[in-house]
């Protein structure tokens, strides 16, 4: 008896020993990850020539511009295009869209900023929030990660965001699950022959 009362008073001690000396786990913290940063993208509207560098639609991983005849051909790669908005959707001046946005799906050409889109048979999904309010320019420029893209690029809705103005911040998330963000550096004009939005942007790797 006294045997197996010793037995277990060693077998409790050496519990107390083994839990007082593990070591214990620091606690893990958010994981974040590398991100791509691409500066002064050029964006132009559909009336603006080529000659001008008339590039309106953008894949946001690689950060390239195309023109209407390449992204057609590319139409997985495009993300989202710029147009301003005339006739009855002039109130869409200055406007960020994905290829998936109802106003491109209108039959009325006069109502649709880029009919040539009807005929696509892939339009990516993309969808934005204006989180202007929420961020500012030097926080997204001095970003190494994609810790503010974790917490903002978040709750995304919508396929167009319009009625842009210089310092917006827009949060995106492409088709693919990369999310994004674009702060609205310059807007040139609203003639029909210049019209361009310049761009800053952060994404996912």
């Amino acid at each position: 008896m006294k045997t197996s009362k010793g037995l277990l008073f060693i077998y409790l001690l050496m519990t107390i020993i083994l839990f007082a000396c593990k070591e214990e786990e620091p606690p893990q913290g958010p994981k974040y990850f590398p991100i791509n940063r691409y500066g002064a993208i050029y964006l132009t509207d559909r009336n603006t020539p080529k000659s001008l560098a008339g590039h309106p639609f953008i894949n946001t991983i690689t950060g390239l511009t195309y023109i209407l005849d390449t992204a057609k051909k590319r139409q997985d790669s495009v993300d989202f295009l710029y147009y301003y908005g005339t006739g009855n959707i002039r109130t869409d001046s200055n406007s960020i869209a994905s290829p998936a946005a109802t106003v491109f799906s209108n039959p009325i050409t006069t109502e649709n900023p880029w009919p040539e889109l009807l005929d696509w048979t892939i339009k990516n999904g993309t969808t934005f929030k204006n989180i202007t309010d929420s961020l500012t320019h030097d926080l997204v420029d001095e970003v190494q990660n994609d810790s503010i893209l974790q917490k903002y690029a978040v709750n995304l809705t919508d396929t167009k965001i319009n009625k842009l103005k210089i310092g917006s911040i827009i949060a995106f998330q492409t088709i693919k699950g990369k999310k994004g963000i674009f702060v609205v550096e310059n807007i040139e004009n609203t003639s029909a022959v210049n019209r361009a939005l310049t761009i800053a942007m952060i994404v996912q790797q």
